[in-house]
């Protein structure tokens, strides 16, 4: 374990720590962190995420390319995994790089559960990531310009949902989404004991308001609560927000040019990502470029006696988390052992 310390700032004289393993972290990507942390010339350091701004790749990104976290053991997992830590003295926030998409929509409470329920976790995560992002738009998209996909139950279910509303649907999701993210920014600032409630009782009385007065249609509200809904199942906060500030052009396109403009969206948004980088490493690694090794943990979350190597695309100096002599498979175990469990007595 080596921890490499710095101060920053030059009033403030914050102490800064790069933390490593050296038997397992790459040397290279050691050696950038601790070049991008030195170039670092500012007052004060007051926070974690004053470095963050200045060491990232992309800082017109809405992506972040660093991750940061609370958790003593998310970051021991990535210490173990051959990432860099970056602490700073008075924040309670460890900044991780390398750096990859995969990282914000898995828990390390996935790695605690049985495989088999923490990738079903994982998939639902996803999935509401997903559609987090795109829901809306699609939305859009089919009301204005595609009714004919709809099935005609609940086109005409929608139809009468929307009589008497006096916007197109592209303004109407616009304004209800405006809307929920003030009063999500509105809860935040509130005082935990009321803040919980209030939001509650704010969207079901808005939203109840806003059908009566005839303002929105019910199934827009539907969409607009299942969209935040689905953004909340995001564990990265900072990934989450990138998601909601990419949702408003996607709604933009698609009430503009109909499933067209969706798709050209998206197709934006991954050609972007695939352009990213975190200190050298493709920001949608393990998937480009293809990793057998790390596609075990990026879906689905793969047994832990699976996973015997790191993720190669870190460039881990020891790849191994398993020795290849030891640990078998317990279907292995099984099968060597002529289908007996638990410890044989031997007289």
């Amino acid at each position: 374990m080596c921890i490499k310390l710095a101060p920053l700032g030059q009033r403030g004289k914050t102490r800064t720590a790069v933390c490593y393993l050296k038997s397992i972290a790459d040397p290279a990507v050691v050696g950038e962190v601790l070049q991008r942390v030195s170039k670092i010339d500012t007052d004060a350091i007051l926070d974690a995420g004053y470095i963050e701004q200045f060491i990232e790749d992309q800082p017109f990104s809405p992506f972040p390319q660093i991750q940061n976290t609370e958790r003593p053991d998310k970051t021991a997992a990535a210490l173990l995994e051959g990432r860099v830590a970056i602490l700073a003295e008075g924040s309670p926030f460890a900044l991780i790089v390398p750096t990859f998409f995969t990282q914000f929509y898995q828990s390390l409470d996935d790695y605690t559960e049985r495989f088999l329920i923490g990738s079903l976790i994982r998939i639902v995560r996803l999935v509401a990531l997903i559609s987090s992002l795109i829901f809306p738009a699609l939305y859009v998209s089919l009301i204005s310009f595609n009714p004919e996909l709809i099935p005609t139950d609940f086109a005409v279910a929608v139809a009468g949902g929307r009589a008497g509303v006096p916007f197109p649907s592209f303004v109407e999701v616009l304004i209800i989404e405006v809307s929920m993210e003030v009063l999500r920014e509105a809860t935040i600032r509130l005082p935990q004991l009321i803040g919980g409630a209030l939001s509650i009782v704010g969207v079901l009385v808005i939203g109840q308001a806003a059908v009566s007065a005839g303002f929105a249609s019910p199934i827009t509200i539907v969409i607009v609560a299942l969209t935040t809904i689905g953004s909340f199942a995001t564990p990265a906060y900072n990934s989450a927000t990138a998601l909601r500030m990419l949702r408003f052009p996607l709604i933009v396109l698609g009430g503009t040019f109909g499933l067209f403009g969706v798709m050209m969206g998206v197709l934006f948004i991954a050609n972007h990502m695939l352009a990213l980088e975190s200190f050298g490493a493709p920001y949608l690694s393990p998937f480009v470029p293809g990793s057998w090794q790390g596609m075990k943990d990026m879906l689905v979350r793969g047994p832990i006696w699976w996973l015997r190597k790191r993720p190669s695309h870190l460039h881990p100096q020891d790849s191994d988390r398993l020795p290849p002599d030891s640990a078998r498979l317990p279907m292995e175990r099984v099968l060597r052992s002529g289908g007996r469990r638990g410890p044989q007595r031997h007289e």
